[in-house]
């Protein structure tokens, strides 16, 4: 911490910084809701654009595809969900500079700074710092077809890591707007906020730039689950197998498509995640309250609400009071827990009478 830090905290806040604090809830259950969308799915999770990164180029290896496009589709349609469900005024006009509220909500979001281009013959929008390429490119062009109220194809070049632009032509296509999107696990309605733990996140907030933020040094951003869910609708269609990676996750689904959708995605998210050299100690059971507390609540993914050992080799039961997606949750839970006991693990999910809880243990049998 530097010399003049505390003061910086205390009475110098930027109003980008007071906006994000004020946008997202953290709640005890271990989710974050945005008080900008209270009347749809609202949860949303706090990812460093890195680790979101490496997500995703590990689960195009396993998937075998390029997803790019997909994503940026899923982007599309999610955005125009939220915006027609948001307490925020959406983006109206093609005068991009009269869309104040709505370039808040993208620096709320970390997703970078948006501007339009000076050309007639064309329209380009520049983004510039976007969080992520197919996300960011989504995005924009829902909004400009919400404000312009007219549909656009639209594609994407990056010439530098700074700079994306964005070319969108008109589309006579008519689209039906997007309905809501479902989960397939239970999810815990006790909720309040927790300001204890969002205190301790945003201690460590510093804007670099607007809709560039960081935390602990590492650049983050927010996603709304909406996004994964629709993102995985857009995937299920095409995948036959994986191509690659360890499938020691067991889910209570029988769609076949939707179980390679999410063990591809927990394998690529348990790989990154062990990869990044997190240090997890366990000397007993009730130690993943507070791993939990520390790697799911703390990002909006989930919370442990009580544990019970199954062996004495590390397995054990762990009872979730919320879960922000299946794969990327239990992807984060197996590889804390293979980080504390230095050797594969596996992890089966159950959804029972309202509750989630998940199994962690060797993936091979251990002698007693």
């Amino acid at each position: 911490m530097g010399l003049f830090d505390f003061l910086r905290r205390d009475n110098s806040q930027s109003y980008s910084e007071i906006e994000i604090k004020q946008r997202w809830a953290y709640q005890t259950n271990g989710s974050i809701k945005d008080r900008n969308s209270s009347s749809v799915d609202s949860y949303a999770a706090l990812i460093s654009t890195n680790s979101f990164e490496n997500w995703f180029f590990g689960l195009e290896q396993r998937i075998g595809q390029s997803l790019g496009r997909r994503l940026a589709h899923a982007a599309l349609e999610h955005e125009e969900y939220m915006l027609k469900n948001s307490i925020l005024k959406p983006p109206s006009g093609s005068e991009i500079k009269n869309w104040s509220q709505y370039n808040l909500g993208w620096h709320t979001r970390g997703l970078g700074e948006f501007r339009k281009l000076d050309d007639e013959d064309e329209i380009k929008l520049i983004i510039e710092k976007p969080a992520s390429t197919s996300v960011c490119s989504g995005i924009i062009a829902s909004a400009w077809e919400i404000a312009t109220k007219k549909r656009h194809r639209f594609v994407w070049s990056q010439n530098t890591r700074d700079a994306l632009i964005v070319s969108l032509q008109l589309d006579e296509k008519e689209i039906p707007s997007p309905s809501m999107i479902e989960t397939f696990w239970p999810f815990s309605s006790l909720e309040s906020e927790d300001l204890e733990i969002a205190e301790r996140i945003w201690e460590d907030l510093r804007i670099e730039s607007n809709g560039y933020w960081s935390i602990l040094n590492e650049r983050h951003m927010i996603l709304h689950r909406d996004l994964f869910l629709r993102f995985e609708e857009y995937c299920l269609p095409y995948i036959t197998k994986l191509e690659s990676g360890r499938e020691n996750f067991v889910w209570p689904i029988e769609d076949e498509k939707r179980i390679l959708w999410w063990t591809a995605l927990a394998d690529s998210v348990r790989k990154s995640t062990y990869d990044s050299g997190l240090h997890i100690l366990v000397s007993k059971p009730e130690d993943w309250i507070a791993i939990g507390r520390r790697h799911l609540a703390m990002n909006g993914l989930g919370g442990v609400e009580s544990v019970k050992e199954l062996d004495p080799h590390g397995g054990v039961e762990i009872y979730l009071s919320s879960i922000f997606h299946p794969a990327v949750s239990g992807g984060i839970l197996l590889a804390c827990w293979e980080r504390a006991y230095g050797r594969q693990g596996k992890i089966e999910f159950s959804f029972n009478s309202g509750a989630v809880s998940v199994i962690l243990s060797s993936s091979v049998e251990i002698a007693n």
